[in-house]
């Protein structure tokens, strides 16, 4: 039973802190599912709102675009499908403080908080200590537009005094509704919770104002899979090469636009996790089982099942139990493996006997 499904009969926790904990079940094959959604299985990922930015921004520099644009129409197109497919109450107003689920939403997201500045020609929102401009503008524009049953079009401005402003205007176009993306690497849905894993990952959760929280006085924020999984659709079509950054990843898929994101977006994470000054020790391949907890379950990027060595060389095989994205989670193991190993990696992905497989080892040869 989904979270909002005896919204009606129980008030939820008053405590902003139980709402979180309530809403994001951490699972045994180290994805988070969201509980607030009781017809279709969405799982989401947590990120710090700098990690974010910094991996968008570093996709932007080796895809040599902006793609800022492309984030926010996948975060309106993903809102629209949440909100009919989650059993959460559409709303149905053009007040936003009569949105009361979609602000419980936003609050245990981490998004920030919104209100209408302006509703004439122009209607005028306002946001709040937004997690990330792009996907906050097309989640509200989305919110705005199921409301009233209209589409619109956005544009948004920030500013450090005045927070995001996003202004809509009335769009007679015609759009279908969005309908659901099916992960192409092998993946299950589990409701084996992981209680464990859950009490470790919410240890230090502040909620400093509404719509605002922190893990160890980082600002994170849940992003859905699908949110994820439109983007890559909306970025796929202008993709033509890597400008910078790594190009030699390995993917078992034969769209070559598709290749060039999941590299750039592989190596994105890779270097912000690089970056972040991981302390990694591996004496052994079963290893590899706790730095996944730590650095993929904890935030809802998968699991690794089991780890074996192929060299002497420190490369290893790892199997997943599941995955949020291949691209982030071996981003993510490959930063691991440098830092353990002092030298740089490549990484091959492979998907055989429904799970997804992860080969690091160093890019260059090693004479034995």
């Amino acid at each position: 039973m989904g979270f909002f499904d005896f919204l009606n009969r129980k008030k939820p926790p008053s405590d902003p802190i139980d709402r979180i904990k309530q809403r994001w079940l951490y699972l045994s094959d180290g994805l988070i599912k969201d509980n607030y959604s009781s017809k279709i299985n969405h799982y989401g990922s947590r990120f710090s709102t700098n990690g974010f930015e910094t991996w968008f921004l570093g996709l932007e520099q080796r895809l040599g675009q902006s793609l800022g644009r492309r984030l926010a129409h996948a975060a309106l197109e993903h809102q629209e499908f949440f909100l009919k497919n989650s059993g959460i109450k559409i709303p149905s107003s053009r007040d936003p403080k009569n949105w009361t689920e979609n602000t419980l939403d936003w609050q245990t997201r981490g998004l920030g908080v919104y209100s209408k500045l302006e509703d004439e020609d122009e209607v005028r929102m306002l946001v709040e200590s937004p997690a990330s401009s792009p996907i906050c503008s097309g989640l509200i524009t989305s919110t705005w537009e199921v409301s009233t049953t209209k589409r619109h079009r956005f544009v948004w401005s920030q500013s450090s005094q005045d927070g995001l402003v996003v202004s809509l205007n009335l769009d007679h176009k015609d759009l279908p509704n969005p309908s659901l993306i099916i992960p192409l690497w092998p993946n299950t849905d589990s409701d084996s919770v992981n209680y464990e894993l859950a009490e470790e990952s919410w240890e230090d959760l502040r909620v400093e104002s509404g719509g605002v929280w922190s893990i160890m006085n980082e600002r994170k924020m849940i992003i859905h899979r699908d949110l994820i999984l439109r983007f890559e659709e909306f970025c796929l079509p202008y993709i033509s090469a890597i400008e910078s950054g790594r190009q030699d990843i390995e993917w078992p898929i034969e769209d070559n636009q598709r290749k060039l994101w999941w590299t750039a977006a592989a190596d994105s994470i890779r270097k912000v996790h690089f970056d972040s000054g991981l302390h990694i020790l591996i004496s052994k391949p079963d290893d590899w089982i706790g730095i996944g907890r730590r650095h993929l379950s904890i935030h809802g990027l998968g699991a690794v099942e089991s780890a074996e060595s192929f060299d002497d060389h420190g490369g290893v095989k790892i199997t997943l139990k599941n995955t949020f994205h291949p691209a982030i989670s071996g981003g993510v193991l490959l930063a691991c493996w440098e830092r353990a190993h002092g030298r740089r990696g490549k990484l091959k992905c492979r998907f055989n006997s429904g799970s997804v497989h992860l080969f690091l080892s160093s890019s260059v040869d090693i004479a034995d």
